[in-house]
C-alpha cells in the first residue's frame, strides 16, 4: 500500500530547498540556524532514497527543532540565542557507505522518561502538550519513511557533533541498505 520509488541520489541536493526553507523560517523567529554540508560542491556519497519522503521526514524533524528550541530551559545557564544546526557528513565506519544527517538544537531537550516514546504515533510530551501546537505525528512519520528506505533515525541527548546541549536527531542513510 505504501509504494514509492527509490533511486540513488545525493541527499544534500535533495534536501537543499528543505533546509533553506527552514533557515528562512528560523530567521523570522529569531533563531540562529546553521546548515553545514549542503553546499552544491559537497563531496558526499549517493544514497538509495525516495526524495519526496526524505524531504518530508527531514522537514518534520527540522519543524520540531524550530518549534521547541525557543522553550526555556529550567535552571541557570539557559542559552540567550536559540540555535538549530543541521549538518550532513559521510558515514563513518563501522557504518556502510552513505550519509549521516544531524539535526541539533540548544533547547530544553526531551525528558529522559519520554525519549523512547517520541517516535510513537500521536505522542506529545506532557511538558509541551498545552504550550506548543502539534499533533504528535511528525517524528512517527519521519521514522516510518526512513525505515522504509532502509535508513535509521535515533534520538541522542547532547550527542551531536556540535554539542549544542539540547536534542540531537541522527538520521543514517545508506548507498546499499540491504548490506
Amino acid at each position: 500500500p505504501w509504494r514509492f520509488s527509490m533511486e540513488l541520489a545525493f541527499p544534500q541536493d535533495v534536501l537543499g530547498s528543505t533546509v533553506y526553507a527552514s533557515q528562512m523560517v528560523s530567521r523570522e523567529k529569531g533563531i540562529n540556524f546553521d546548515a553545514v554540508g549542503f553546499e552544491p560542491d559537497a563531496e558526499l556519497p549517493a544514497c538509495l532514497i525516495s526524495s519526496k519522503q526524505l524531504q518530508e521526514a527531514v522537514s518534520n524533524i527540522l519543524d520540531n527543532a524550530i518549534k521547541y528550541v525557543r522553550r526555556r530551559r529550567k535552571g541557570p545557564g539557559r542559552p540567550r540565542i536559540p540555535q538549530v544546526k543541521v549538518s550532513i557528513t559521510a558515514n563513518e565506519p563501522p557504518l556502510g557507505a552513505g550519509c549521516t544527517i544531524w539535526v541539533e538544537d540548544n533547547g530544553p531537550g526531551i525528558p529522559e522518561g519520554e525519549r523512547k516514546s517520541v517516535f510513537e504515533r500521536g505522542f506529545r510530551s506532557s511538558e509541551v502538550r498545552d504550550e506548543v501546537k502539534g499533533s504528535g505525528l511528525g517524528l512517527s512519520v519521519a521514522k516510518f519513511w526512513l525505515n522504509r528506505m532502509g535508513g535509521r533515525i535515533e534520538l541522542l541527548e547532547k550527542g551531536g557533533p556540535s554539542k549544542l546541549q539540547g536534542t540531537t536527531v541522527r538520521i543514517i542513510l545508506f548507498r546499499d541498505p540491504e548490506r
